[in-house]
């Protein structure tokens, strides 16, 4: 195995043990609305939308290298065109 799936299943350990501990019912207060949940709903929730916002990032990032590359590969063709 390598060190990402290494780290990726030490992480998931410790987020199960956390989210085990952690099984209580709380009061999460978001503006005008007040919900009764599980912690243990709650970091699950907050871990997904966590992953989709990394995803999102990654992708603009990636879009931005990828149009930054084609850029200096057009500047590049047209410099040696001449």
């Amino acid at each position: 195995m390598n060190f990402k799936t290494i780290s990726a299943l030490i992480l998931l350990a410790l987020f199960i043990i956390i989210c085990i501990q952690n099984s209580e019912i709380i009061s999460v207060h978001l503006l005008f609305w007040k919900v009764d949940i599980s912690k243990l709903l709650l970091l699950i929730i907050t871990l997904i939308v966590g992953i989709f916002v990394g995803m999102i990032l990654l992708g603009f990032i990636n879009k931005q290298k990828k149009k930054e590359k084609e850029e200096k590969e057009t500047v590049d063709v047209n410099s040696n065109g001449h």
